[in-house]
């Protein structure tokens, strides 16, 4: 025999199933390892065992049973798996001793003993650690005493960290066998919070292969030593998927039993049917099923867990299939299955029973094809609703069979896209109570708490469309450019149902129809010639210098010095294109109760085309584009006298322009005009009569929409450019002329135009516009003048309207200035020296003043102060950063200067105060006061003490001043919540002001509810609410 003091021993072999236990047995010592022998041995080894105990039995079953009760051996039994051929690596990272037994595969370490295991395809590693050690290599087992601490890293293990006295280890197969032990997962409940579990038992039992854990008098709580609440049953056994089977269970508040039952199954995988069920006010007693026929359902998410299924079930991304009474994950999924998951395809089958709303099936599904083109979800629901009447007199009532579907499929392809949805219902309600349902099991239903079903559906469905839309798109073929574009961006028809009354039966009738509704475009050139012209060379061109007198600035030489002139990139071009839009819309809408096909319809047709013809001899010095604009309407309304109205128009548009001279000239004009109406004079006989009105080309004002020739030419001009411009408006339309001249140097712009306008068929002086801008990253000023030259003014500055505005920003933005200004020398209401606005702001974070003033020049009056505050998360840190102040304020207060009643203060304040782990306290106040008029004195000016006065009435809770007040209060909220460890007790108080009967009453609500923060949902609530001078106790929520 070997010994070995403090050195670290790696083994690595290869080893036989554990089925072979031999002579072995005799020499083990230990009696967790002796039962884990006689649980595992075959019928050989047991016989054999029994022979030298002179034990009989008749089946292999009652002789492991009496060779455990031979040696006082009380283990618990659960099923074990077969092992299979796997390699081991074990690292023996620590002992203070080791020895070796060279007859057997027996090695005994002792002293602060920590070794590590994985076995073949395991990425992480197990650790043991213990006082003494004994290990069979040969069979690979090993038993542990004394501080004994295991560790498994695998996130899905049921056994993350376990603490124990004794513990027997088979790691072929991760068997473990355990006395005194308490083990330790982190876990997340159904509000994302993080729950750290202590499990205990006198005994331990997990088998790995079958992920099950078996506790003897176990309990569950979050303290590993005196908890605050605790579940202690005689068994606890962890089945896989996270299911918990508790045998004389009890639920303890510290050492006081709340709860007992004899037997309770605690779902935390996902059970086949995903059934719900427990009681609620509006549906009674009910039990909902889902069952997915292929596929995953995404509803029936992991979301919907109760917080004791979402502590208990395992972190697995395997998918999962139902199989038997629960969901398990596959190693090897069909190829359907396969394709389900990929496309995301699914079929559900629903079945529902209600107390008080009967009885309800359904089906929902998705399927989607063709590598997700196209895809068709389906639902289609029916409900037998014992109170339903067979015939619907009123609104509310609905029928004994009650319905609804609602189906869509969609193609989605590079060509052409195509939707379709179908919906029905029997009713307006049926959706709201059978779509709203509960998918997933809940852990406080079987205790008898009320369950809220979702709200996704709240209205009442009074109309559904059925409707088929698509569009399509031609894709580049052949025929390009001849035909470049073909695309039809609407195409769609629709059919209107609304729930009314017919007939003194209320049903949904159809209202209004649409076939077609039409939108499409086709494009395309029919000619398209293009050449470059060659370039000539550069030349050198010696040009004479602007003479400037000795004092102007160099940064006005125009820069006519020696230069090298070229012309390159022009072209010569001739092209004819064309595009025809069309729009189409031809619907029935009722009238009268039914729909009338043939007087209720109405048609409308817009058909309009664009050809167009350029050419360019050379870009760079002329350009002619001739457009050709024929129009064709229709209007077609039956309901109507004047039902119908064609007009074809043809429109023209002409350009010409000289680049290299700046000249461009434009008319737009139209050239025929044809409308033709058609109106009923009477309905019995039909008189119809057709009114057809021609016009013909006239160059006139009526005709010529755009008729112009312009001047534009940019020269440089020091480190600027100078751009001067003529505009000229021409006969037939009201002429004009505009010359502009503007200056453009960085952020720099300085421009003014003149304008003379047609009056009495002579140019006229029209009016002298002007402005002036500077723009930089935090800094704008700007100055716009218009000076009216039609009239008379009495003064010079009567025709000037000046608007000025500048803003800035100090300090990375913190702080942000802006002013603006409107003046006008004399308004239409003949005020001479008029400012219309002149408004100053100031921004800082989370504070906003605003102060306008108007009047005219030397007798400003203030119009308005406006101040907002904003600051919603101030807060305060003492006492090692464990307590918390918080403070909140938004406010807003308007002051009219010259409107009294005009001006309003609302203010939402609130304070918080926190004790880390222990106590939160919040309390919001919100009030307003629109009665400021009542703080002006009898000389009808504002007085402050007035307003100090009212302020402090607002506080007179044992008096009549709070009644006085104008500050009123809307609304008061005060949360307390005092954290107890495993609860917390919760206790709120709401109070607003609530208009009943034409009259304002302050409505108080009061609520208390001690809540399991392990299991939110295990909570007790009372909640109480003043009416008409009485508390009244509400259903809780």
């Amino acid at each position: 025999m070997r010994k070995a003091e403090r050195k670290q021993k790696r083994i690595v072999c290869v080893f036989a199933l554990i089925f072979i236990m031999g002579s072995v047995l005799h020499a083990q010592t230990d009696n967790l390892m002796l039962a884990l022998s006689i649980q595992q041995a075959d019928e050989g080894t047991l016989q054999e065992m029994a022979r030298l105990r002179d034990i009989t039995a008749a089946d292999v079953k009652d002789l492991r049973q009496q060779l455990l009760a031979y040696h006082n051996l009380d283990v618990a039994s659960i099923p074990l798996q077969e092992g299979k051929d796997r390699q081991y690596e074990m690292t023996i990272l620590h002992a203070d001793e080791l020895s070796t037994d060279g007859a057997s595969s027996l090695v005994q370490l002792q002293g602060n003993v920590v070794i590590s295991f994985k076995l073949e395809g395991e990425s992480k590693e197990k650790r043991l650690s213990a006082q003494k050690m004994l290990i069979d290599l040969e069979h690979t087992m090993l038993s542990a005493q004394g501080s004994v601490s295991y560790e498994d890293p695998t996130i899905d293990s049921a056994l993350q960290d376990v603490d124990a006295s004794i513990i027997t280890l088979d790691w072929s197969n991760s068997t473990l066998f355990i006395r005194g032990a308490t083990t330790q997962s982190e876990k997340t409940n159904s509000e994302d919070q993080k729950i750290t579990l202590f499990t205990s038992g006198t005994q331990i039992t997990y088998d790995g292969n079958a992920s099950s854990l078996l506790y003897t008098d176990g309990w569950i709580g979050t303290r590993k030593e005196e908890s605050l609440s605790s579940i202690r049953a005689k068994q606890l056994m962890f089945l896989p998927g996270g299911d918990l089977m508790v045998h004389r269970a009890s639920l303890h508040v510290g050492r006081v039993p709340v709860f007992w039952t004899p037997f309770f199954l605690f779902p935390g995988n996902r059970m086949t049917g995903n059934p719900a069920m427990g009681f609620a006010s509006e549906r009674g007693m009910f039990v909902s099923t889902s069952f997915e026929l292929f596929g995953t359902n995404p509803k029936l998410s992991e979301s919907e867990k109760s917080s004791f299924a979402s502590l208990l079930s395992a972190s697995n991304s395997q998918a999962l299939f139902p199989d038997g009474i629960l969901y398990t994950p596959r190693e090897r999924e069909t190829g359907f299955q396969s394709w389900a998951r990929l496309s995301g395809s699914y079929l559900t089958f629903l079945a529902d029973a209600y107390e008080l709303a009967g009885l309800h099936t359904g089906l929902t599904g998705h399927i989607s094809l063709f590598e997700k083109k196209l895809s068709i979800d389906i639902h289609d629901s029916l409900a037998l609703y014992a109170d339903g009447k067979d015939v619907l007199a009123a609104y509310s009532d609905v029928p004994v069979y009650r319905y609804y579907g609602e189906h869509t499929l969609k193609l989605d392809t590079n060509l052409l896209d195509v939707r379709l949805d179908f919906p029905y219902y029997s009713d307006p309600k049926v959706k709201r109570l059978y779509a709203n349902r509960l998918s997933m099991f809940s852990f406080d239903a079987p205790l008898g708490k009320a369950q809220e079903f979702p709200t996704d559906f709240n209205n009442d469905i009074t109309s559904y469309t059925w409707k088929l839309a698509g569009s399509f798109s031609l894709p580049k073929t052949a025929l390009s450019p001849y035909l470049n574009s073909l695309n039809i961006s609407t195409l769609s028809a629709q059919a209107k149902w609304d729930w009314q009354k017919e007939d003194s039966t209320y049903s949904y009738v159809l209202k209004n129809v649409v076939i077609p509704e039409l939108q499409a475009n086709i494009s395309g050139s029919l000619l398209s010639l293009s050449s470059p012209i060659e370039a000539k060379k550069a030349e050198k061109v010696q040009t004479a210098s602007l003479e400037l007198p000795p004092l102007v600035p160099k940064a006005y030489e125009t820069g006519l010095s020696d230069a090298q002139k070229s012309k390159v990139g022009a072209n010569r071009n001739l092209s004819f294109t064309y595009s025809i839009d069309q729009k189409l819309t031809h619907s029935l809408t009722a009238t009268t109760a039914a729909l009338d096909w043939e007087d209720d319809a109405y048609l409308y047709s817009f058909t309009k085309g664009s050809f167009v013809l350029s050419a360019s001899p050379h870009t760079h010095m002329l350009k002619l584009t001739q457009e050709i604009i024929p129009q064709v309407s229709v209007v077609e309304d039956q309901s109507k006298n004047v039902f119908y109205n064609q007009e074809v128009q043809l429109f023209s548009v002409t350009k010409a322009e000289l680049p290299a001279l700046g000249l461009s000239y434009t008319l737009s004009q139209r050239l025929y005009r044809l409308q033709e109406t058609q109106t009923r004079t009477s309905t019995n006989p039909v008189t119809v009569i057709v009114d057809t009105k021609e016009e013909e080309y006239a160059f006139t004002k009526d005709t010529v929409t755009v008729h112009q020739l312009k001047f534009e030419r940019a020269v440089p001009l020091g480190n600027g450019m100078l751009t001067p411009s003529v505009t000229a408006g021409l006969y037939p339309v009201t002429q004009s002329l505009l010359p502009m001249l503007s200056y453009k140097n960085g952020p720099f712009l300085l421009s003014a135009s003149y304008r003379w306008t047609e009056q009495d068929q002579v140019l006229k002086k029209d009016a002298m516009f002007g402005q002036v801008r500077y723009t930089l990253t935090a800094f704008t000023f700007q100055v716009d003048a218009n000076y009216d030259l039609k009239g008379n003014p009495i003064r010079t500055r009567d025709a000037l309207s000046v608007k000025q505005s500048m803003s800035t920003s100090l300090f990375t933005n913190t702080v942000k200035l802006s002013q603006n200004v409107s003046y006008q020398g004399l308004t239409t209401k003949n005020i001479q020296d008029w400012i219309e606005n002149l408004t100053f702001k100031a921004e800082i974070p989370s504070v906003a003043l605003t102060y306008v003033m108007q009047g005219q020049v030397g007798t400003l009056e203030p119009q308005k102060l406006s101040a907002t505050i904003s600051a919603k998360q101030l807060s305060f840190r003492l006492w090692k950063r464990r307590i918390e102040f918080r403070l909140g304020l938004d406010a807003s207060f308007n002051f009219h200067f010259q409107d009294r009643y005009a001006s309003s203060l609302d203010v939402v304040g609130s304070v918080g105060f926190s004790i880390a782990e222990f106590l939160d306290c919040n309390l919001s106040v919100k009030s307003s006061n629109t009665g400021f008029f009542r703080y002006y004195d009898d000389q009808g000016l504002f007085s402050f003490p007035l307003l100090w006065e009212d302020l402090l009435r607002s506080f007179d809770m044992s008096g009549n001043g709070r009644y006085l007040t104008q500050f009123n209060l809307s609304s008061i909220s005060f949360d307390l919540v005092h954290y107890l460890g495993d609860w917390s007790l919760n206790c709120k108080y709401t109070g607003s002001v609530v208009l009943s009967n034409n009259q304002y009453n302050w409505v108080p609500t009061v609520s208390v509810f001690l809540t399991w923060n392990t299991i939110p949902e295990l909570n007790v609530e009372e909640k109480w609410t003043q009416s008409n001078q009485e508390w009244i106790r509400t259903q809780a929520t």
